[in-house]
């Protein structure tokens, strides 16, 4: 019921359309009524009495019902389409802005997939009830009630026998709908399994084919694959039962009826007339109690999708803070630890960041340095305290604080647009001159190659570039930016070491200012660094220069030798 009552309360700005749809739906109720009626008219004064006058004026009649049922028709399903759709749109556009709003943490936790299914395929079997059912729900009832009125009217003795036919209309709409929920839901958890299946190796493709791993992957998809089969045939299975036993009803109802009626003519005690008006009632009752009670069903089975739905409105949104971002003198860590699904991965960190320094970051992989870094634009979860001069980091604004700050790591994101909107993310108001010049400074020339320069179309992720030219256009959106906290998360990995020498030199030159984080993946990347900082086990074991750390002979010297960094 709270489902139920959810989707109403999404739909109620649009109320004004309902009102409209209920009016169509009442003028079709009356015009089928009318035409219910109309047909004990026919038969006794046309068929039998042979009246040339009923004749004409019962067909002209007839026909003015027809199109104003039908007129009705229209105005209530279009207006509940279009409340309907304007309420899907609503609700699409509502769960992505709040995804993109969720902390970090919630993407490490949730597989894209689960989450791309909820957006997708969740959304649009909530369509089928906004689309499909609701307006059922807002037309046919009426309709049968109506006509329900028209077999009381003609005979109220039988009509009310009928009505010992609506406790097992319940029942069936409890039972096979509930079934059908059931399985329905199964059918909406396996599809976001295949469709995470679908992603990781469309993604992968290229590692897929080169370990040869078809085979793997392909277990990984028949497995939800035949999930998804189980749960929708179980699902038909039930819809089926239930349409057969809707028609079975209607046929037992109807020949009682027809028994019931030519007993009666037999007997002199009703006229053929009213026994067809009666039974043109009630045959066109049965199709509008079907559809209601379809409705019914199909809307109990799909409320447990809306659940999911409303589990994704309800996530928390990442705190934002309050103080807007003033500048700084100092970033101080003070016992800073991070825990991930349980997994200790930094702690007890104590570190200073002066405005301007240059800091390099080494470590073997799992040391934690990614980790580190993520903290500063608010990407991360910590304990302990991390504050710029005396401000707390939780406490400032999150918008104004990641405006001065700029990105990327070796995992670069492009959108599937041309090389000028994947740079416009970083300053959507940059000029020519200023995007040639981060271009430049990025070593981006390769662009003005392509085939359609700055206007070319990357592809999805950028597939259609090469590595190295997808990290020298995400360095070109920093330099773009030029914000006053650089972060490079093994961000030049890709690139040969001559381009890679040009472009931090154009790094350190062009940031001279600014604060530079550097997550090294090459020593030689950090030899300019002011300072350098050694983490293993999460934590801070050596800092100094370049020189000074290799004649500690620790942790830096034994990474130095190793070769460990390139």
């Amino acid at each position: 019921m709270e489902n139920l009552l959810w989707i109403l309360g999404r739909i109620k700005p649009y109320a004004p359309f309902l009102l409209i749809a209920l009016i169509g739906s009442i003028i079709q109720s009356a015009s089928a009524t009318g035409v219910a009626l109309l047909v004990k008219g026919i038969i006794d004064n046309v068929f039998i009495l042979k009246d040339k006058e009923s004749l004409f004026k019962t067909v002209s009649f007839l026909l003015v019902l027809a199109f104003t049922m039908q007129g009705g028709f229209f105005i209530s399903r279009y207006f509940v389409v279009l409340a309907s759709e304007k309420t899907l749109r609503d609700i699409r556009e509502e769960i992505f802005s709040k995804l993109v709003r969720v902390n970090y943490k919630f993407f490490v936790k949730h597989p894209a997939g689960d989450l791309i299914s909820r957006t997708v395929s969740d959304v649009e079997k909530t369509r089928q009830i906004l689309v499909d059912q609701i307006p059922v729900l807002l037309r046919e009832p009426f309709v049968a009630l109506a006509l329900f009125g028209a077999l009381l009217y003609r005979d109220p003795f039988l009509t009310l026998a009928l009505i010992v036919v609506l406790p097992v209309m319940s029942f069936m709409v409890r039972f096979f709908g509930s079934k059908k929920g059931k399985h329905l839901k199964r059918v909406q958890e396996s599809t976001a399994g295949l469709t995470q299946v679908l992603s990781q190796t469309f993604q992968g493709i290229e590692n897929v084919k080169v370990f040869s791993a078809e085979l793997k992957v392909l277990e990984g998809f028949k497995k939800f694959n035949a999930l998804i089969y189980k749960s929708a045939v179980k699902s038909e299975f039930y819809i089926a039962g239930n349409t057969v036993l809707n028609y079975l009803l209607g046929y037992v109802v109807t020949a009682g009826v027809i028994f019931y009626g030519g007993f009666r003519i037999v007997s002199g005690h009703l006229s053929p007339g009213d026994f067809i008006s009666y039974l043109t009632a009630l045959f066109m009752i049965q199709p509008p109690l079907i559809n209601s009670q379809k409705a019914l069903m199909n809307l109990r089975g799909s409320l447990p999708v809306v659940g999911r739905i409303r589990e994704l409105l309800s996530l928390e949104e990442e705190d934002k803070g309050k103080e807007p971002f003033r500048g700084f003198s100092r970033i101080i860590f003070r016992e800073v630890g991070v825990s991930v699904n349980g997994k200790r991965i930094l702690r007890s960190v104590n570190l200073t960041i002066k405005k301007g320094e240059k800091i390099g970051i080494v470590g073997r992989t799992g040391s934690g340095k990614s980790t580190l870094v993520r903290i500063i634009p608010k990407l991360v979860d910590y304990e302990g305290t991390v504050t710029f001069d005396s401000t707390e980091l939780r406490d400032i604004d999150t918008v104004s604080l990641r405006s001065k700050i700029g990105f990327t790591t070796q995992e670069v994101f492009l959108l599937n647009a041309s090389v000028r909107e994947n740079l416009l993310i970083a300053k959507g108001d940059a000029s020519e001159e200023e995007i040639r010049r981060a271009l430049e400074l990025a070593e981006c020339g390769f662009v003005y190659r392509l085939e359609k320069g700055l206007d070319t179309v990357v592809g999805e992720r950028g597939h259609s570039l090469s590595g190295g030219e997808r990290q020298r256009i995400a360095l070109a959106r920093i330099f773009l930016r030029n914000p006053d906290i650089v972060i490079l998360d093994e961000a030049t990995s890709a690139l040969d070491m001559e381009t890679e020498k040009k472009v931090m030199e154009n790094i350190f030159t062009f940031f001279k200012d600014k604060t530079l984080l550097i997550v090294a993946h090459r020593l030689s990347n950090i030899k300019e660094c002011d300072r350098i900082i050694v983490m293993k086990e999460g934590t801070i074991v050596e800092e100094g220069t370049y020189e000074e750390l290799l004649e500690k002979r620790g942790e830096f010297y034994r990474i130095f030798k190793e070769g460990t960094l390139a």
